[in-house]
């Protein structure tokens, strides 16, 4: 019995130390393998619509990270994942993947990234700010036209406040630069000490008060109604300056009145802008009433035809008319000569048998 034991014992470390010199040479045969696989060639893909990098400059930073040519250099001597790290502490890549595929060719597929401002600091220094909110240098071979933001606070460190306007400045841009109209629009952005925002606008000669960036979606769908009813009609250079900082108010300061406008002023011009939309909505909604009595009294029906006017007590939209003509300027007197001629009886000489 003993002598089994120990023969079955002796079988099973004979096998698995077969299995372990089998596991060895199978390594070392893939290992000289791997050794035979040069890469033969570089393939680089950027995703982007301006190719703000170059494929020669990441084929650059490849060669600088493996001490060479790429070519010919053998599959093994490739670290990838340190080297899509590499790729992506470049300041305009948001993204590198690295692999090699069948045939030995080192493919290389980056994602640029994409800016939606140019920021100007208030020490004269400037950069970049994509979508995500990170700063990006300046580019020595082309200019991204994109709108610019001026004001900026000058600091590397920003605190809480600085973060907080750095978002709204983000946001802004982003949703500027993703609306056809307001693309075309707005050129420049200009930050107030306040931490305000106004806007200049590519068409009219007029400053676009926004104040904070709350609710700055609203505030500009107010400035789009009032680009359709009004300066669609008075033209686009009369005013100096329109408000839309405050809730559901529009205010335009012409040339030459460029204060800044107190709130009473604002209250009650933009009563009169409701005031005149309600008004027409009750002349509309009265005019329909007045067609179907109308309608009533010549039917010869037996059955009265039954209505109900329906008048919707919703926040009306801004429907702006456009500004009355001025009033003409007062007749200058008449000589007495001239109302002689319109008419005045003319003094009759008494005939002598008269007297």
């Amino acid at each position: 019995m003993k002598l089994k034991k120990t023969i079955r014992k002796a079988l099973v470390l004979t096998g698995w130390s077969l299995v372990g010199c089998g596991m060895i040479v199978l390594l070392a045969a893939a290992k000289r393998k791997q050794q035979h696989h040069y890469c033969r060639q570089v393939i680089v893909s950027i995703h982007g619509d301006k190719y703000y990098i170059d494929k020669s400059d990441i084929l650059k930073e490849l060669q600088s990270g493996t001490n060479g040519s790429l070519i010919h250099k053998p599959v093994t001597d490739f670290d990838l994942s340190v080297l899509e790290k590499r790729l992506e502490n470049l300041s305009w890549i948001k993204d590198a993947e690295l692999y090699f595929d069948s045939k030995d060719v080192l493919h290389a597929t980056v994602s640029e990234r994409e800016p939606i401002a140019r920021v100007f600091t208030t020490a004269g220094s400037t950069f970049y700010l994509d979508s995500a909110g990170k700063r990006l240098p300046l580019l020595n071979k082309v200019s991204a036209r994109v709108p610019v933001v001026t004001n900026f606070i000058n600091a590397k460190r920003l605190n809480g406040a600085d973060s907080a306007l750095l978002k709204d400045v983000k946001d802004l841009v982003a949703y500027i630069s993703a609306d056809d109209f307001w693309k075309a629009q707005i050129a420049q952005i200009d930050i107030t000490p306040a931490h305000t925002f106004e806007l200049i606008p590519v068409v009219g000669n007029h400053t676009i008060r926004l104040g904070t960036a709350e609710n700055f979606r609203e505030k500009l769908q107010r400035l789009f109604v009032f680009y359709q009813q009004v300066l669609s009609k008075t033209g686009f250079d009369k005013y100096a300056v329109i408000d839309v900082q405050y809730d559901g108010q529009v205010v335009a300061s012409q040339k030459g009145n460029v204060s800044a406008v107190d709130s009473v002023q604002l209250q009650k011009n933009i009563q009169e802008l409701v005031d005149k939309a309600r008004m027409q909505q009750f002349n509309d909604s009265l005019a329909v009433v007045q067609k179907v009595e109308s309608l009533k009294a010549d039917s010869t029906t037996s059955q009265p035809i039954k209505t109900k006017a329906i008048v919707e007590n919703k926040a009306p939209v801004l429907k702006i008319k456009p500004a009355a003509a001025k009033p003409k300027a007062t007749p200058k007197p008449v000589a007495k000569k001239a109302i002689e001629k319109q008419g005045k009886p003319k003094a009759v000489m008494k005939k002598k048998n008269e007297y």
